[in-house]
């Protein structure tokens, strides 16, 4: 009994230890944290500020090495074009003596902020430090201006411990200003909006195009170019998406420079739109035309988009600024009929009981672009009926339906079949709901007992949205 009491007595003393064991480990001091040394709460640079200093500290009692790593998170990107992008011109350095015990691993010069760079290493008893790093934007003259967002963050790594890494994120501003040039460049819409607007007719008219006027106000010494390019996808809100190679673009009118004289497709990627001559000379003024090269094919909708404009000269890109761009599409659905006596009826003249057999054929023609399949059928009123009350059965009257230029969807009366009073299907469009034609080949036998007269009945086609 004695010994119980012992064993008792040690498991309650291990119970009671435990937990000031873990307490320990759970609250730590492992901890980064930093300032920025003229105030504020981001990197940001402009005109004025092109060095700004971060004075970095680190609290510890875990008595273990760490180190602390640079990463990007986001690069510097132009927010009106994200394809231009600051990196070597983004630099850092270390200000030496700002550290008191580890190691402070960026010199003193200044160099490219990089990824995954090893920035500090403490010493082995890893005692608390801070440091400070100047970051600044160099030989802003070369880079293109506008205005930049990025992020980096900074990696707080424990060496030989099982204590949890820590991260801190600075955002990251650069205002880069044009020193003047975007006065020299204006491109504006034709229309005196800020957007180019397509709004496509039903018989693909002149309502498809729409113009920017490019003007050059200035006087330049050196050859230039003047670029364009579609940073994001052509939508609607449906989220359907026009391809970049439907909407064309030219510049008809220019005498001076060299200009894309011939409808080219439009691109997500940079394009030359116009060319000066070596010397810098170039035309006052231009116009950039823009069109749907298949007016009829775009699916019905509204969609938006942007087209930016770059000017470059002399290895540097300057932002010209964006006009929206626009497509209203309006819903067409319609179907037409064409008979080959060009006449709005399907007829057969002076029949007699000895003719041979008598044809006709109908073009269908369905124009459509909601996007969704469609069908073709055909009603009969009647059946052939004289004046005088005179039937032709329907077995001497027969149809089946033939392949226009490039029909895409299925016909459904391949094979001869008898023009029935009702209800029959002709046609079903593609999975596309795409505008298509097909023929239907009507032929009439004369019954060996018809009866002089004249014969009519009533056919109707309906087009139908599946």
């Amino acid at each position: 009994m004695q010994m119980l009491k012992v064993i008792k007595i040690i498991i309650l003393g291990f119970l009671l230890i435990a937990p000031v064991i873990f307490c320990t480990e759970a609250f730590a001091l492992f901890d980064l944290s930093y300032t920025f040394t003229e105030g504020g709460y981001r990197l940001e640079f402009d005109r004025t500020n092109f060095s700004r200093g971060v004075k970095f500290t680190v609290a510890s009692d875990i008595s273990k090495r760490y180190e602390i790593r640079q990463r990007i998170e986001s690069p510097l990107k132009n927010r009106d074009n994200p394809s231009i992008v600051i990196r070597d011109n983004f630099v850092v350095r270390g200000l030496r003596g700002s550290n008191k015990y580890g190691d402070l691993r960026i010199p003193p010069g200044d160099i490219a902020v990089r990824n995954d760079e090893l920035i500090y290493v403490s010493n082995p008893a890893g005692t608390q430090d801070s440091f400070t790093l100047v970051y600044g934007i160099i030989n802003s003259q070369v880079l293109t201006p506008g205005y930049y967002t990025g992020r980096i963050s900074l990696i707080l790594v424990p060496i030989g411990s099982a204590q949890s890494q820590v991260t801190k994120v600075i955002d990251v501003y650069a205002t880069v200003s044009d020193d003047g040039v975007l006065s020299s460049v204006t491109i504006k819409a034709a229309e005196g909006f800020n957007s180019i607007v397509l709004m496509p007719a039903s018989d693909g008219g002149m309502r498809s195009s729409a113009n920017a006027v490019v003007t050059i106000n200035g006087t330049f010494r050196e050859p230039f170019r003047i670029l364009q390019m579609v940073p994001r996808p052509i939508q609607s809100q449906g989220n359907r998406s026009v391809d970049y190679r439907d909407i064309l673009f030219s510049v008809p009118d220019a005498k001076i420079g060299v200009a894309v004289n011939q409808p080219t497709p439009l691109s997500n990627r940079i394009q030359t739109v116009y060319t000066s001559r070596p010397d810098g000379s170039a035309d006052k003024a231009f116009v950039i035309a823009y069109a749907l090269g298949n007016p009829l094919g775009l699916v019905a909708g509204n969609y938006n988009s942007r087209i930016q404009y770059i000017l470059e000269s002399s290895g540097r890109q300057v932002n010209l600024g964006a006009l929206d761009l626009e497509i209203r599409q309006e819903r067409i659905f319609e179907v037409s009929i064409s008979p080959q006596d060009q006449r709005y009826s399907i007829t057969f003249d002076n029949l007699k009981s000895s003719d041979g057999p008598r044809t006709s054929e109908v073009l269908v023609e369905v124009k459509s672009n909601t996007g969704r399949r469609y069908q073709v059928t055909q009603d009969v009123l009647q059946e052939l009926t004289s004046v005088e009350g005179g039937k032709i059965p329907a077995k001497y009257f027969s149809m089946r339906t033939l392949a226009a230029d490039k029909t895409k969807g299925n016909l459904k009366l391949k094979d001869k079949a008898a023009v029935e009073k009702g209800s029959a299907l002709l046609f079903v469009s593609d999975n596309n709901g795409s505008a298509d034609s097909f023929k239907v080949f009507y032929e009439l036998i004369s019954p060996p007992d018809l009866r002089a007269g004249n014969y009519s009945s009533r056919i109707t086609y309906t087009l139908t949205e599946l």
